[in-house]
């Protein structure tokens, strides 16, 4: 046992003595269930039904606001970076919360803000957004966007899955084609300029997109989880065809740091672009048991790991000069692990289950009672009909999950407590990281007992009644 914990274990093992527990160990108090109805809450409340179910991406919870838009309003939208990003991940993840409570009808919200998503898309079967997300600023006009394409592509495929409706497999293949209609190739393998928005033959690399139009592109997953929903064997094909770019390097002429070395892993920047497009690779190399793939993924997630924790704490960027990580990181890395997993590294279902167990549900924010006092002392100057109403909004972000929270603790800026916005109140709440806590959650369930053509695998010590098998924990 010593050396087993010795190959997995950065410091020094002294000698060990094990004994017996006097007492039997108490109920596992994590309920997933509990964290899925939860994050329901924050699903249904927080998006606007007066502005068509606009999602919300600049959130700050001890401000009063909680919600000041950080790019400023424009004709699109009253907070721009939340379109075609915050609400397709939101999208995704109604379904999911749902199958965990038990729910089975999509309330008014839910169907609302898959009315936005698919409102997105044009007669060439694109996503047509305003590019706020992607650049970071708001100027007139529509782009299409490849990420929103992909992430609505990934949704009808699993509605295909979950319903069996052939209008949402139709139109998923139209996506697909259309998705790689506009990718560039050099000879069999094939790239995009990260995820920049196109127009008539032009990139839009300005603002985050002079660095993230020379990221990687989020394409393998979804077509990867297209194929599995519809056994489209094109979208595999051209999963692989992206795959070999990112491991032959010509994704990008001009990627310098943010290109992933293939020997180690290694690479600068924004985390969450390489983690999302590195999940996708490992999931690939999962289902076709290729060593290629599976070894570079693997090579990614090391290289995080070894600049943050093995229980699930990672960083927003490498390198980065405040302790802080990123819920989409999480999420990404979550899904990483289980991946390698399944691919054939089963020592990984540990890293899943401590993310989960530790940064996964400390993070999910809920009024309690030390928010609230915390709440109540940095605005000890306002009425207390001001702060009733204010403790009114936040409770529609009851479920949601935090954005950058530090190695224990929602605050990553304790010199700006209270002061409304994003950037300036103490604690973030950026609209793209509570789905993707809800996807790390969702994997996590999922995960527990999986059925396959094999048998039935217990991977997780999570409690969960399965058709298949009772876990308790």
């Amino acid at each position: 046992m010593v050396r087993i914990l010795k190959e997995h274990f950065r410091g020094v093992l002294r000698p060990v003595e094990w004994a017996m527990g006097s007492e039997a160990p108490a109920p596992d108090d994590l309920d997933l269930r509990e964290m899925a109805r939860l994050a329901l809450n924050y699903l249904r409340r927080s998006p606007e039904p007066g502005r068509g179910y606009e999602c919300k991406f600049s959130l700050g919870p001890l401000g009063i606001p909680c919600h000041v838009p950080h790019s400023p309003s424009n004709a699109y939208g009253y907070d721009p970076i939340a379109l075609g990003d915050t609400d397709c991940r939101m999208d995704w993840q109604y379904a999911h919360m749902r199958a965990m409570v038990g729910e089975v009808e999509a309330d008014a919200t839910e169907r609302g803000v898959r009315r936005r998503v698919l409102g997105y898309l044009h007669e060439d079967n694109l996503a047509w957004i305003n590019p706020a997300a992607y650049i970071g600023e708001s100027i007139d006009g529509e782009w299409v966007g490849t990420w929103t394409t992909a992430k609505v592509l990934y949704s009808l495929a699993e509605e295909h899955e979950r319903t069996g409706d052939a209008i949402a497999k139709t139109r998923a293949r139209a996506i697909f084609l259309a998705l790689k209609g506009l990718a560039q190739w050099d000879g069999a393998r094939a790239y995009y300029p990260g995820i920049a928005p196109y127009r008539d033959g032009e990139w839009l690399m300005r603002g985050w997109c002079q660095t993230h139009g020379r990221n990687y592109p989020f394409i393998v997953e979804p077509c990867v989880r297209y194929w599995e929903c519809t056994g489209d064997e094109d979208a595999l094909d051209f999963a692989c065809a992206i795959a070999d770019g990112f491991l032959d390097g010509v994704q990008q002429p001009d990627q310098g740091r943010l290109k992933i070395d293939p020997a180690t892993g290694a690479f600068e920047d924004h985390v969450h672009l390489h983690t999302h497009a590195a999940w996708g690779v490992a999931h690939l190399g999962a289902v076709l048991h290729e060593p290629r793939y599976l070894e570079w993924a693997e090579r990614v997630y090391r290289f995080v790991l070894g600049h943050g924790t093995d229980y699930g704490w990672f960083p927003e960027f490498i390198p980065q000069q405040e302790y802080r990580t990123e819920i989409c990181v999480v999420g990404d890395m979550v899904s990483l692990a289980a991946w390698l997993a399944r691919g054939g590294r089963p020592a990984y279902w540990d890293h899943v289950e401590r993310a989960v167990r530790n940064t996964l549900r400390r993070s999910q924010f809920t009024l309690t009672p030390a928010f609230l006092a915390l709440f109540a002392r940095v605005h000890a100057d306002m009425p207390p009909a001001t702060l009733e109403e204010a403790v009114g909004e936040l409770r529609r972000l009851d479920g949601g999950f935090v954005a950058q929270a530090a190695f224990d603790d929602w605050v990553s800026y304790p010199a700006t407590l209270g002061q409304p916005g994003l950037y300036a109140n103490g604690i973030h709440m950026m609209g793209c990281c509570p789905p993707e806590g809800m996807r790390a959650l969702w994997e996590a369930w999922q995960s527990t007992v999986e059925e396959t053509a094999d048998g039935i695998y217990i991977h997780l010590p999570f409690t969960r009644e399965h058709p298949a098998a009772l876990v308790t924990a």
